[in-house]
């Protein structure tokens, strides 16, 4: 059986999907963080609208890589599950801002345990910074429960922990987009 590395030169051909990922993350955040006063509704939107380009994103890059990257089945049911979350969202916008605080705890603890896992997989192949990886992926699994231990805390609490959160795994999707790119260059190098 071939691993990760031995595929790395068809595997990645769309490593700036992860960048597209983390970049989108990043602009949620500081849009979160500079625009606090703005109303509950407008967060559920921007959340929903995200969670649903987020989810066909993903699943793209799961697609064009299911024959070679043995852990695209990881990657098809997060974008699977983004793109449910999506949609739900965005046809219950007055429902989900009652729920909202548990869809992302539950959304961010996904996507910090798949970074944990993300990141000892960047540790079996040999990447020096898998460390990183892995830190992000706790620190995404703390806030998430953090938004479940106290989710009545107020909309601008909630605000803030989710700029944080999407901030946290944006950079985690940027940094693994660099990341794979640089382990791409390297297969085709040897």
């Amino acid at each position: 059986m071939k691993t990760f590395i031995d595929k790395i030169d068809y595997a990645v051909k769309n490593w700036w999907v992860s960048l597209l990922l983390g970049l989108l993350y990043i602009i949620v955040a500081l849009c979160l963080m500079f625009a606090p006063l703005s109303s509950y509704v407008a967060l559920s939107i921007i959340f929903s609208v995200s969670m649903l380009v987020s989810g066909l994103l993903e699943i793209i890059f799961a697609a064009s890589n299911r024959k070679t990257l043995s852990s695209w089945g990881w990657y098809l049911a997060g974008g699977i599950i983004d793109l449910i979350l999506g949609i739900y969202l965005v046809a219950y916008p007055l429902l989900s801002m009652e729920v909202i605080p548990f869809f992302v705890a539950f959304w961010l603890m996904f996507r910090g345990f798949s970074a944990m896992g993300y990141s000892m997989d960047l540790q079996r192949y040999g990447t020096r910074e898998w460390g990183w990886y892995m830190a992000f992926g706790i620190l995404a699994v703390i806030c998430s429960f953090a938004i479940i231990w106290q989710p009545g805390i107020g909309a601008m609490s909630i605000v803030y922990m989710l700029a944080f959160a999407f901030l946290i795994i944006g950079f985690f999707r940027v940094m693994l987009s660099f990341e794979l790119k640089n382990l791409h260059k390297k297969n085709r190098e040897e």
